[in-house]
């Protein structure tokens, strides 16, 4: 129903906005494929006969598809519905299930993330604006240039009246220095602004580069 008044969830129609939603999608759609193809030869074997592990296969590939709905879901922001509600707490570890999913998308081919988060809760939009600010953070990164192999520790973790992320790069396989804005940079202070977070940057020293970001409670 309208009401004549600018809805509080606008759609950001930035040119980077566009090209992390094409990332996710194009995520999305690779994921669902693999899951389609193999309900596909699930169901020639339902043909013929129905074993006890075809039924648990066939329910760990839904439970898949259930998972790949949730995060499309997911990647729109809090809409108030199902694990949606913006009075809905999750823990971190569920956050990552379904961000890191679109993690591999904007880093570079050959970049590894190792999770390691202790124990907190996120609302739907913690969780949101949290996914789209490490996304941005990745697409930064990733274009000032990786050399691959590379790992990036990722830490979490109730910090400082919030939940805080701290991502870790060791400083030999990245290039740059402090100090320099992307668009990326100028995309996520746009979003921390909106939600009123200190917006994240990457910071090189001798031994390692990192990028932290604290979502208040």
């Amino acid at each position: 129903m309208a009401s004549g008044k600018k809805s509080e969830q606008q759609l950001d129609l930035s040119l980077e906005a566009a090209e992390l939603n094409r990332d996710v999608l194009s995520s999305l759609a690779h994921e669902l494929g693999g899951i389609a193809s193999a309900l596909d030869l699930r169901a020639a074997a339902m043909a013929r006969t129905l074993p006890d592990h075809d039924m648990t296969a066939l329910r760990d590939i839904a439970e898949e598809v259930r998972l790949a709905t949730r995060a499309a879901r997911f990647a729109r922001g809090g809409d108030g519905f199902g694990m949606l509600n913006p009075m809905r707490r999750q823990p971190l570890e569920e956050w990552w299930r379904l961000t890191g999913r679109f993690t591999g998308a904007v880093l570079p081919r050959g970049v590894q993330v190792e999770p390691n988060f202790a124990e907190a809760q996120l609302t739907a939009a913690q969780a949101s604006a949290l996914t789209w600010l490490w996304l941005a953070g990745c697409k930064e990164i990733a274009e000032r240039g990786i050399t691959t192999p590379a790992t990036i520790l990722l830490k979490g973790g109730t910090a400082s009246g919030g939940v805080t992320l701290l991502a870790e790069l060791d400083r030999t396989r990245v290039d740059g220095t402090n100090g320099l804005r992307s668009r990326w940079s100028n995309y996520a202070a746009r979003i921390a602004k909106d939600v009123s977070v200190a917006p994240p940057a990457w910071n090189f020293d001798d031994d390692a580069v990192r990028w932290q970001v604290t979502v208040p409670a």
